[in-house]
């Protein structure tokens, strides 16, 4: 995984977090009769949190990988730079 693509799962896990979440707590506030779908929204929360801490975890593994890519992407620029 990229640094940008973890950027934009990042962004995206964290909106799907939210939204979630939001949708839960008023569905629990709501006098619906469908309480099934506060479970489905609850549900969605959980596995939101799930994919947030795996991209955490991802960037915790991945970063000295990024590094290095970044660093050999400056070292090609500063060479085609000389030429």
């Amino acid at each position: 995984m990229t640094r940008g693509s973890w950027k934009f799962g990042a962004w995206s896990a964290a909106g799907q977090t939210v939204i979630s979440g939001l949708l839960a707590i008023n569905r629990l506030w709501s006098n619906d009769s469908f309480a099934v779908f506060f479970w489905i929204y609850t549900a969605w929360f959980a596995v939101s949190v799930a994919q947030f801490l795996n991209l955490l975890r991802v960037r915790r593994n991945d970063e000295t990988f990024w590094d290095e890519e970044e660093a050999r992407r400056a070292d090609w620029d500063r060479r085609g730079r000389q030429l």
